[in-house]
């Protein structure tokens, strides 16, 4: 009952089959790759202790919910219903997408201090029910395992929130508290060691955090971001040749190192984006952080 089965198919018979596409690009706003990105671009352009605040709750949250998911293991609807192929991850209970939406959207209005602008509350609020919905449409989640993976979604963001008391360094930590019991319970599968690996990054990261170099410009910011995508794309290549390899043995060791040095890397782009003897970078006018 708690999964709403008869409701989902409802949905599913609602939406037109020939929409899926639109369906697929709603969806992946709520994917891992697009928010990094979103994350990272924030971290860079924006406010950095905030935003870095909000990445180390998505890397906590990518163990907390396959851990939960695993000990309910509750499965996915049959994949007949599914529109399009699916990953190999077996359990719809809770929705991950729905959870990562409000950690990372979510997160990010409560870390910059929005929560009582009704606009952007109800901007995030529409952007979680649709990325919810397209994981019903697509035949992934159940509407029940969309609902509950947004409420733990608020959970854990105000539990974040109490425990970090505002320093990332405390999020990544409490991240990698809780990779280490996933990775006993679930073994070395991407999601974990990305979990793993981007929490000892990130541990390492907030430590450099203060001394990194203001952003002097917009058009500094712009060449940052540029060169930070450049990186993560970069390590994202170096991620799908590392995987195909065949070795457990080598690639659990080399996923946790390119894991460590991604999360690093974003974090410490500005101070490399600063060494840049830009004449224009330096007489621009100074933006704040």
């Amino acid at each position: 009952m708690v999964r709403l089965a008869e409701q989902s198919a409802t949905i599913r018979e609602v939406y037109p089959a020939e929409y899926t596409e639109v369906a697929v690009f709603i969806t992946d706003l709520g994917g891992s790759t697009l928010l990094m990105f979103v994350l990272a671009l924030c971290y860079w352009l924006t406010r950095r202790r905030e935003s870095l605040l909000v990445v180390s709750y998505a890397v906590a949250g990518v163990s907390f919910i396959l851990l939960l998911k695993t000990l309910l293991a509750m499965p996915r609807p049959p994949s007949e219903v599914h529109l399009v192929a699916l990953s190999d991850d077996p359990y719809g209970f809770p929705s991950g997408h729905a959870f990562a939406a409000v950690i990372v959207y979510g997160g990010l209005l409560s870390a910059f201090e929005r929560t009582r602008q009704w606009p952007a509350v109800a901007a995030v609020a529409i952007l979680v029910t649709l990325i919810s919905l397209s994981r019903i449409v697509l035949g992934f989640h159940y509407l029940g395992d969309t609902i509950v993976g947004a409420l733990l979604g608020i959970g854990f963001v105000l539990a974040m929130n109490r425990l970090t008391r505002g320093d990332p360094q405390r999020g990544f930590i409490i991240g990698l508290v809780l990779a280490v019991p996933a990775l006993i319970l679930i073994g070395g599968t991407g999601d974990i060691l990305l979990a793993f690996g981007g929490a000892l990054g990130g541990i390492a990261g907030s430590r450099v955090l203060e001394s990194l170099p203001a952003l002097r410009s917009r058009l500094e910011g712009g060449v940052l971001a540029v060169i930070g995508c450049g990186f993560v794309f970069s390590m994202m290549l170096v991620e799908s040749a590392v995987t195909a390899l065949e070795s457990t043995m080598v690639v659990t060791p080399a996923l946790l190192g390119i894991y460590a040095v991604l999360i690093f890397g974003l974090i410490y782009a500005p101070a490399a984006v600063g060494r840049l003897e830009v004449g224009a970078l330096s007489r621009s006018t100074t933006v704040s952080e």
